[in-house]
């Protein structure tokens, strides 16, 4: 069972918690945003996409923490002609735009709309990169580039979003031990069924 949250009337974070606690984050206190993010970062992933735009747009840290990060999130062909090995890999990269050092914990990715998986709805899932790099620390202006690969069972889920919403995209999340959330760009799903077809043609 999943922590469950929601933004009330008040504009207010209320996280409902499998032990039965709540909490209610007020998102224009930056404190308690990045407390949130720092103690819950494990579980980032279980929050609504809805509450971790709040989470990320309402970050105010002062000026001794100040945030910068860029996530890029595309699509790169992996290509090997001799061993008959032509694949599609997500390419997420990382770059630091702090002044200090900031170790960046592992990614997760949220589609929309939400995938139909054993039965039930789920938006939410991690890939791991090989090798995998996280937690990682990365200096002022440094960037980290890491691939996923894209199992071909995995292109009969992006269809059927595909389907039920042209819109339909993904998007890769990550935090920062010291609590800021960075978000990437939305890729379009539509687009990575494109480059499947030129991968799978003649090229």
């Amino acid at each position: 069972m999943q922590n469950q949250a929601h933004v009330d009337g008040s504009g207010n974070i209320v996280i409902q918690g499998i032990d039965g606690a709540t909490i209610i984050i007020n998102p224009d206190n930056s404190d308690e945003i990045r407390k949130l993010i720092v103690d819950f970062g494990t579980k980032l992933g279980e929050l609504p996409k809805d509450v971790l735009e709040i989470m990320e747009k309402k970050q105010d840290i002062n000026a001794e923490i100040k945030p910068g990060a860029n996530l890029y999130l595309s699509v790169v062909a992996e290509i090997h002609e001799y061993k008959e090995y032509r694949k599609l890999a997500f390419s997420l990269t990382i770059t630091n735009l702090t002044k200090e050092n900031r170790y960046f914990n592992q990614p997760f990715f949220k589609v929309n709309p939400k995938f139909t998986i054993f039965g039930t709805k789920q938006d939410t899932f991690v890939m791991i990169p090989n090798p995998n790099t996280f937690p990682k620390k990365l200096e002022y202006g440094e960037p980290l580039s890491v691939s996923y690969e894209i199992k071909d069972g995995a292109y009969k889920n992006y269809n059927e979003i595909l389907v039920e919403d042209s819109e339909a995209y993904i998007q890769a999340f990550s935090n920062t031990t010291v609590g800021e959330l960075y978000e990437s760009n939305k890729f379009l799903i539509s687009k990575l069924i494109k480059n499947l077809e030129w991968l799978k043609s003649d090229g």
